[in-house]
């Protein structure tokens, strides 16, 4: 009985996924099971990814389970609905550019202040912004597509021996140049106000365009390298519906560029940026659409 040939499944082959970046299949308990000795543990995992939605205002479902949970949507889950159930984050369905719906991961009040205890642990910059901010339907799909940005350029830091310390977001940037002009201007007058502006945006490693105004990224990351220098990196998550003269500029600015989406790359290489290896343009690939049909 042992020694009868095996026969071949009658069944029919299952057709290829048409989504390139399709989610991992499997229970938690698989994905708990495949974790080998030295592997991320679940909470650890969980602090990394509840600090990412605190330091970025707004993720995808999708995003932070492939960044944080290996790409297995039952694990990402478990996380998220524990996180509901604790009342540190909240769930927002939002449409993307193409109609599609996607899920969206923001803090509540409680999970900003648990948040910031755990960027504190996980040796971030004391100063690291984590506030408490209403997510906006109409620009979910942007700001989801700034996290993938800076993590393709947070990894490539990570491989260059490099270590991150403080990620700011265009608002926080535009409020701290704002805040000190406005502060100048009160005291001193106009001129007074614009050199601050200036004076500002250099500290910050912020450029200015040729008209004197200042080009702010979409995030910006402080590193420290192997050597123990520290370091700036401006990140534009750039749209299909980007003006050429703004993405012209920036481009001169140094700004590492990513595409969100295949209009966002066709505005890129029209305008004869080229793709880099390491992720980004002008020094990523195609990022995916940020509204893709999740599992």
């Amino acid at each position: 009985m042992f020694d009868r040939p095996v026969e071949p499944d009658p069944r029919p082959a299952a057709p290829p996924s048409r989504n390139p970046n399709r989610i991992r299949d499997g229970h938690r308990r698989e994905y708990a099971a495949s974790q080998g000795r030295g592997s991320t543990s679940f909470t650890e995992r969980c602090e990394r990814a509840l600090t990412d939605i605190g330091v970025h205002g707004a993720v995808s479902f999708r995003d932070l389970a492939e960044a944080r949970f290996g790409g297995h949507p039952y694990t990402t889950r478990r996380a998220v609905d524990g996180w509901i159930r604790d009342g540190l984050v909240a769930e927002t369905r939002a449409t993307g550019p193409k109609g599609k719906p996607f899920k969206v991961l923001s803090l509540t009040r409680s999970g900003v202040a648990r948040a910031r205890k755990l960027a504190a642990r996980r040796g971030l910059d004391p100063a690291q912004q984590i506030r408490f901010t209403r997510l906006r339907p109409a620009e979910a799909a942007h700001d989801t597509a700034v996290y993938r940005a800076c993590r393709r350029d947070r990894q490539r830091l990570l491989e260059q021996g490099a270590t991150v310390k403080r990620t700011r977001l265009g608002a926080e940037l535009k409020g701290t140049v704002a805040r000190g002009s406005e502060s100048a201007r009160r005291k001193d007058g106009d001129r007074a106000a614009d050199a601050e502006r200036r004076r500002i945006a250099h500290e910050l490693g912020l450029p200015l365009d040729d008209e004197g105004r200042v080009l702010y990224p979409d995030a910006q990351i402080e590193y420290e390298d192997a050597d123990g220098r520290t370091g700036r990196v401006n990140i534009e998550a750039v749209s299909g519906n980007y003006r050429e003269p703004a993405v012209r500029a920036k481009a001169a600015a140094g700004f590492r560029l990513h595409a969100s989406g295949p209009a966002a790359a066709g505005l890129l290489r029209s305008l004869g940026l080229g793709q880099g290896d390491d992720g980004s343009w002008l020094g990523g690939p195609t990022d995916r659409d940020s509204a893709s049909v999740e599992l």
